[in-house]
């Protein structure tokens, strides 16, 4: 989604850095403007301290944070409009370890930021699925401490009608309760109601929004709601 979500933005006349700290990645569809990779060596890591891949992963994140203030300014140095960070993919090893949210608010730094959490889609398509995805966008929520904004990632996989249908569970709760109690029974329906029950007061149950990197489709809805998240709707394109 980084280099689609890249391309979109440059296609609109916007300038992007684009930075990578995923020491663990080879090969990124995209050219990174700063990366980790640079500081961190991965492979060697793994091979100097004879960890696998998870623990090498984490020794690497564990090492950058070393490196914050390097990668920090040299995102500053490049004078873009936009910074897309890319975070490794595993989230367990990323987002629940300190290192995580450290990198994350080391190099935000006073500045405006949003977190873009992806749904799949595969998952996303039943009730249950989407409510355990939307249960985990929370926690994310909740290390992180930044706007989040929900995605429905590979949309294109789904048929229009399924799409609409996960739209609207986002859209209006009751839709998502009616899934909920003829996909789910026993304990894991008493669970679903409690845990919709509790997205619904925090007001985080809503709001997916469905984009493809293979369509190009959504980044300008999603281009929306970062106006208005960074610059209160002004649009830096016209």
């Amino acid at each position: 989604l980084t280099a689609s979500l890249e391309k979109w933005l440059v296609g609109s006349d916007l300038s992007v850095t684009v930075a990578n700290i995923d020491p663990g990645v080879e090969s990124p569809p995209y050219t990174s403007d700063v990366d980790i990779r640079e500081y961190v060596d991965y492979g060697e890591v793994m091979n100097t301290f004879g960890l696998g891949p998870n623990g090498a992963l984490v020794a690497s994140l564990d090492m950058a944070i070393g490196h914050i203030d390097d990668l920090r300014e040299e995102i500053i140095e490049t004078e873009r409009d936009y910074v897309i960070v890319d975070c490794p993919g595993q989230m367990e090893l990323f987002a629940y370890r300190n290192s995580g949210p450290l990198m994350v608010s080391g190099l935000r730094g006073d500045d405006p930021a949003m977190s873009l959490y992806l749904l799949d889609s595969n998952i996303a398509k039943t009730a249950t699925g989407y409510l355990s995805s939307m249960l985990l966008g929370v926690s994310i929520n909740i290390r992180f401490g930044l706007p989040q904004q929900s995605l429905l990632s590979k949309s294109d996989i789904l048929t229009e009608e399924e799409r609409d249908e996960i739209v609207q569970w986002g859209e209006e709760i009751h839709l998502l309760e009616d899934a909920l109690d003829q996909s789910a029974e026993g304990l894991s329906r008493e669970y679903s109601k409690a845990i919709l029950e509790m997205l619904g007061n925090l007001d985080t149950a809503a709001g997916a929004i469905p984009v493809s990197a293979k369509d190009m489709t959504g980044f300008d809805i999603l281009y929306g709601e970062l106006q208005r998240v960074f610059s209160g709707g002004d649009n830096l394109y016209e």
